[in-house]
């Protein structure tokens, strides 16, 4: 550990713990509605522009929101550049927030350098106003703005570190209770009637293991690894209405997950076969379609829970946000195949940052939908609106984030020993909820 960070750590958070109430806002008692499903440990995740093209250091994006004018945030602080800054400390850490997973957990794991903490992201200033700096996470005035509401987010495990990093930064504040509902976790700030909840898909629309019967949901954690493993049945055109039932239950919906789609699937549409992706042979004698790309069924997916939400089904009338794919740093390999991330340092403007497929498809297919489905609510004239969080350029940047060989102890996770996708808590992906506060509170 870093000596001049290991005494600030010891004492991080000793400082002591009106906005409108929508009719849906989350109360302590309420439970929340949906079908039972657990969270994977395998399940990996993930301003508007087209790219067209290998994505290299990303162009100026511009944050659009549905109303077709630019998003009224402090900046646009989606593109710039890590700057070292020694003096940082995060808002929290494994000592002082109990809610972080093994694999997330890069200190109790001996992360050989905490610098990795210790960079802060500077917003070109030309882009929209922007300061020299971002403006650090503010976790009264995040309160301020969300209080008597209640914020949903859906995805994968990138979701759940999000989750995870919001309620730990605000804990600096109030300790939030948690409890389960049938698929949903939910973290209750009573002291600023503020509610954060987390539903755990994969696809974010309807899905099952293609070796379960017709009426089966998602498996439990007790199957996880024939989770990860698949292939599964995808309905491309069909929201999972598991967790879009309960949208309307909530101010905020945040979107996300990616990753999964380059597992093996068997793709529908309106209940019939259109393809398959990675299909062995005994799934391929079921399959009348052909293969389709990940990219096409991400797209698809997208396409389908954007314009479904843009459209306000299932009674949603709030603020619905779309996170960007976070990139993968291996080299050498891949998840099984002996891949590494060992950078230890953010990649300055001297040095290119370029994104591998599909994961840049994804990206494109992001933002594109994301365009399309904020013209459908404008052309609606509906209550909802739209946002888009792009970090890819940021995360793009920051090989040195992700756990490693860090995110689990001697022998354990056997076969997964190198963790480039997902990122240590704390870590860079604290500054999403840095662009989240701009977005809610702009």
């Amino acid at each position: 550990m870093i000596p001049s960070l290991r005494g600030m750590l010891r004492g991080l958070l000793t400082r002591g713990t009106e906005g409108r109430r929508r009719r849906h806002a989350i109360h302590k008692t309420a439970p929340v509605p949906g079908a039972a499903v657990a969270i994977v440990f395998f399940a990996t995740g993930t301003l508007c522009f087209v790219f067209l093209g290998p994505l290299r250091s990303p162009p100026t994006p511009t944050t659009t929101s549905s109303s077709g004018k630019a998003a009224a945030t402090a900046c646009d602080a989606t593109r710039g550049e890590w700057v070292h800054d020694p003096s940082l400390r995060p808002h929290y850490t494994n000592a002082t927030c109990g809610f972080i997973q093994d694999y997330q957990n890069c200190m109790k794991h001996g992360k050989p350098s905490l610098e990795f903490l210790q960079w802060k992201w500077r917003p070109d200033a030309a882009d929209a106003g922007c300061g020299e700096l971002m403006e650090r996470f503010d976790a009264a005035r995040f309160f301020r703005a969300v209080r008597g509401r209640s914020i949903l987010f859906v995805g994968d495990s990138l979701a759940s570190s999000h989750v995870l990093s919001l309620v730990c930064t605000l804990s600096e504040l109030e300790t939030p209770t948690k409890r389960h509902s049938t698929g949903f976790e939910q973290w209750w700030f009573e002291a600023h009637d503020f509610a954060v909840s987390f539903f755990w898909t994969p696809f974010q629309i309807r899905w099952r293991l293609t070796s379960d019967g017709p009426e089966s949901t998602a498996p439990g954690p007790a199957r996880q690894g024939e989770v990860f493993a698949g292939p599964s049945d995808l309905h491309l055109d069909e929201p999972d209405e598991r967790w879009m039932s309960a949208a309307k239950e909530h101010d905020y919906v945040v979107l996300s997950a990616s990753h999964w789609f380059r597992r093996p699937a068997v793709y529908y549409r309106g209940g019939h076969v259109v393809g398959c992706h990675g299909c062995s042979a005994k799934d391929a004698d079921n399959v009348t379609g052909t293969e389709l790309s990940p990219e096409h069924a991400q797209r698809v997916a997208f396409r389908t829970v954007l314009r479904a939400l843009a459209r306000g089904e299932h009674g949603f009338e709030g603020t619905a946000v779309l996170r960007t794919v976070a990139p993968t740093h291996y080299e050498k390999g891949g998840w099984f195949d002996g891949g590494e991330c060992p950078s230890t340092r953010p990649l300055g403007r001297d040095r290119t940052a370029e994104m591998v497929e599909p994961e840049a498809g994804f990206y494109r297919a992001q933002v594109e939908e994301f365009r399309a489905a904020a013209k459908e609510a404008r052309r609606s004239g509906g209550a909802v609106r739209l946002r888009l969080m792009d970090v890819t350029g940021m995360m793009l940047r920051r090989p040195d984030g992700h756990p490693g060989r860090y995110g689990h102890g001697p022998g354990q996770h056997d076969g997964f020993d190198v963790d480039c996708l997902h990122w240590c808590l704390p870590g860079p992906i604290d500054v999403w909820n840095e662009l989240l506060l701009q977005i809610l509170d702009g």
